[in-house]
């Protein structure tokens, strides 16, 4: 199995560009080409060169973003994601080849490094969506096989579908996860152990509640992805928005203060320490 601890020197920093694109009607924070170029200047500057993508991000326009930005001249490494199921039956065997074929005719590519099934679709038998994802490996199509947003049941039975017929299996498992939502731990993290996949986390600071600038769930900001003019708006709300979580935040906020350090140092801290992930994604 492979390790879940990665044994790097240098951590492993992911840009997640669910908010770079085009379109500001569908969740886009950066629109211009020319300032998400300075973004992935500065990342790079720093020694980081994966990006997380999906064929959902930006309504659909996201990797053709990316294309235009020059992923592969600038020889970054890039994931994306199977087009999220929902919908049910939108990961039959037929939709998730032409789902995959557009995302790399969008990127400008034959071969993504990972591709992640985004979420399970409840209405289709798992061999179905396995069968043409494992079709896709044999294609060429990408190098290695994601998993996210599945339960531990569903990972183990996708781990033990592809097992039993000889089937590309997946090998790294993205989540979500920080210092105030932590449903992973009980089970989804040991079954990653288990079964050997590398765990990667998204939203490390709960979506931006890490920076400070959101004090109480009935104050909506007027911008950024929690407000109402953000496409996921009202979902972001639903995930975090809740009397628990500031609360939590409280806490947390108070205990980082003794420690000298800031509400983002520690939600990379937890993010990155606790669990031994091998990176963590940043929105």
């Amino acid at each position: 199995m492979s390790p879940l601890i990665a044994q790097s020197p240098t951590p492993r920093v992911i840009l997640g560009l669910m908010t770079f694109g085009p379109d500001e009607s569908t969740g886009a924070r950066i629109t211009d080409v020319g300032e998400f170029g300075k973004v992935l200047d500065l990342f790079q500057s720093r020694g980081y060169n994966e990006v997380d993508t999906a064929r959902m991000y930006v309504g659909g326009k996201q990797e053709a973003f990316t294309r235009e930005a020059g992923w592969k001249d600038r020889g970054l490494t890039l994931a994306t994601k199977v087009m999220y199921p929902g919908v049910p039956g939108a990961n039959t065997y037929d939709k998730v080849l032409q789902s995959v074929d557009t995302s790399l005719k969008d990127l400008g590519t034959d071969c993504v490094d990972i591709l992640y099934l985004h979420a399970a679709d409840r209405a289709t038998p798992f061999a179905d969506t396995l069968r043409a994802i494992n079709d896709l490996h044999v294609a060429g199509k990408f190098v290695r096989f994601g998993v996210s947003n599945l339960t531990a049941f569903e990972l183990a039975e996708v781990v033990l579908t592809c097992a039993h017929h000889g089937w590309v299996r997946p090998t790294v498992y993205q989540a979500m996860y920080n210092a105030i939502t932590r449903s992973i731990e009980p089970e989804l993290v040991p079954a990653c152990r288990r079964y050997g996949l590398d765990l990667v986390v998204y939203n490390p600071l709960a979506g931006g509640l890490f920076s400070g600038k959101i004090k109480s769930r009935d104050l909506v900001p007027d911008e950024g992805r929690y407000s109402d003019n953000a496409v996921s708006g009202k979902m972001y709300r639903e995930r975090y928005f809740r009397d628990t979580t500031f609360r939590a935040l409280r806490v947390v906020e108070g205990a980082v203060e003794k420690a000298g350090l800031s509400m983002i140092e520690d939600g990379v801290e937890v993010g990155g320490a606790s669990l031994g992930v091998e990176g963590e994604g940043w929105e």
